[in-house]
């Protein structure tokens, strides 16, 4: 599917027979720029093997990338479960639009026209950041404010620190001070990185900003507390 081709997905589950280049609207929307819509594995279709599963899906919001899939519930067939989970990998959507996506997905040999792959879209909206730091920054003086993001590979463990962030009359970052470590040198020195390319509406402002992160093999999350 070419990427200048974008696909609306509503935030409620919506019954599709995917097609290149089709598109859908709703009031509340997330934009994918890029679907892959999972084949029907011969050896499946060989054996007649059908099932219904739920796939979800956790996307950065910073790079529009799905970094994990997982089988909520399976078809019942792993050929099933991983031709879903190979095509889901691929999607790709706006930056800050997406952060979790759930798929319900069905193979089955009742399509008209012989087997398909049928899914409905579940999309759970990234939070807009200017909402989110507006009680720090004020409402509507967020240009680029992207949170952090502990690099690969994951493990489990989770901290908070706090953060002072210096900005000047322009809006741009000049020194970010770690005031409480959150107990990881790797997420400091992240977050670090991350502040120093914020940009805001105006300045100059002086801003203490607490972040707590939470961390499994599959999944990373940062908030403020």
């Amino acid at each position: 599917m070419s990427r200048q081709k974008l696909i609306w997905l509503f935030l409620a589950a919506l019954p599709l027979w995917p097609q290149s280049g089709a598109s859908a609207e709703g009031d509340i929307r997330a934009l994918a720029v890029h679907v892959e819509r999972p084949s029907y594995p011969y050896e499946a279709r060989a054996r007649h093997l059908q099932g219904s599963g739920i796939a979800i899906l956790t996307v950065d919001p910073s790079t529009g990338n799905v970094t994990t899939v997982k089988m909520r519930a399976s078809t019942g067939f792993n050929v099933l479960d991983d031709a879903a989970i190979s095509a889901f990998r691929q999607w790709r959507f706006k930056p800050g639009t997406v952060s979790k996506v759930r798929v319900p997905v069905t193979f089955s040999f009742s399509r008209p026209g012989g087997p398909g792959v049928l899914y409905e879209v579940n999309v759970v909206r990234a939070p807009e950041m200017d909402q989110v730091l507006a009680p720090f920054l004020g409402k509507g003086n967020v240009i680029k404010a992207s949170l952090p993001r502990y690099p690969l590979p994951w493990t489990s463990k989770e901290g908070r620190g706090v953060y002072e962030i210096h900005v000047n009359k322009a809006g741009a970052v000049t020194e970010v001070k770690i005031l409480k470590p959150s107990g990881d040198s790797k997420f400091d020195q992240v977050t670090v990185d991350t502040l120093y390319q914020w940009r805001l509406r105006n300045g100059p402002k002086m801003i203490e900003l607490p972040l707590m992160f939470v961390m499994t093999p599959d999944n990373f999350s940062v908030r403020i507390p």
